[in-house]
């Protein structure tokens, strides 16, 4: 099986809110070593000594053909099955044509006899990593405060979008729970929880709408911008305006404009953004339920609400 490794990024699905300036315990996203990642690694080095071998013959793309295509070239791969051999071969040309790995095949002889990879789990392993790192901040976070939490407390992290105001349910301690809202709100914390509940999310979650996520992409593209939040603004003829009744809209597509790395696509961004804008302001900024999510916390690892599958410790995936 193939992976192809090419990414693309797009302006209007923009998440990366990060405030630089603050350094909190919790990322949302980790860099996690997932199956597909070390084998990637493996032929990468593999291959990157292949290469330099081919490079000793006169033609380089004619030996490899010769290798895995031409059954009657001594240096013919017999050794391999078909299957082996086209890896083999895209491996190699893909060296031999860029000088790097692109289009890894996982069919290579050299996984011959590992488990069968199965390139659907990727996203499940990364989740699962990726909660094993954000559970460890958390308890750093925790310990380095000296908050402990009593076993099988059953803890609700409650986040609002807006301003991403946590809420903790679950306990009567209101010590403890107002000891653990403190922590999460300083330096972004509450925020990175936000982004790491929605990375978790799976197409089965309660939690999302089609309309309230929407909603929430729309309040934050404004909010990167032009540092205004929707929720803030009064809605005066139609238009969501400042203090001083400045449009909004007129801000964010001059922001568009003067910053290099959005004034390309501002075109673009303006009218994705700016009809949900029009619409938002003409029906009222709670016409759309907001985008509030929660996520349970139990023995030293959160654990998702709303869906079949559970990334915590302990737990399982179907």
């Amino acid at each position: 099986m193939k992976i192809n490794t090419s990414n693309t990024t797009a302006i209007l699905n923009n998440q990366n809110l990060t405030d630089f300036n603050s350094h909190p315990a919790i990322k949302s996203t980790n860099e996690v070593m997932t199956e597909s990642d070390r084998r990637m690694k493996i032929l990468d080095e593999k291959y990157e000594k292949i290469n330099e071998q081919n490079k000793r013959f006169k033609n380089p793309h004619g030996h490899i053909h010769d290798k895995y295509r031409n059954p009657r070239s001594p240096y013919f791969r017999s050794d391999l099955t078909k299957v082996e051999r086209e890896a083999a071969y895209t491996m190699e040309i893909g060296w031999a044509n860029s000088g790097k790995g692109g289009q890894y095949d996982f069919n290579d002889a050299i996984f011959r006899n590992e488990k069968r990879y199965d390139p659907t789990q990727e996203s499940v392993e990364k989740k699962i990593l990726n909660r094993q790192k954000v559970n460890e901040q958390l308890q750093a976070l925790f310990s380095a405060n000296g908050l402990n939490i009593p076993k099988n407390t059953n803890l609700t992290f409650t986040i609002d979008p807006n301003h991403f105001k946590l809420v903790v349910s679950g306990s009567e301690d209101e010590t403890l729970v107002k000891q653990i809202e403190d922590l999460l709100i300083t330096t972004n914390n509450t925020r990175e929880l936000f982004f790491h509940i929605m990375k978790s999310r799976n197409d089965d979650s309660t939690q999302f709408t089609p309309d309230s996520l929407a909603k929430f992409h729309l309040v934050n593209q404004i909010k990167t911008v032009t540092g205004y939040n929707l929720n803030d603004l009064s809605i005066v003829n139609g238009q969501f305006v400042t203090d001083n009744g400045t449009n909004i809209f007129d801000i964010y597509k001059e922001e568009l404009l003067k910053n290099p790395y959005t004034a390309e696509n501002a075109r673009i961004a303006a009218s994705h953004y700016g009809a949900q804008l029009f619409d938002l302001a003409k029906n009222g900024f709670d016409s759309i339920p907001d985008l509030v999510l929660s996520i349970g916390y139990q023995n030293g690892s959160l654990q998702d609400i709303g869906q079949k599958d559970n990334y915590g410790v302990k737990k399982t995936i179907d």
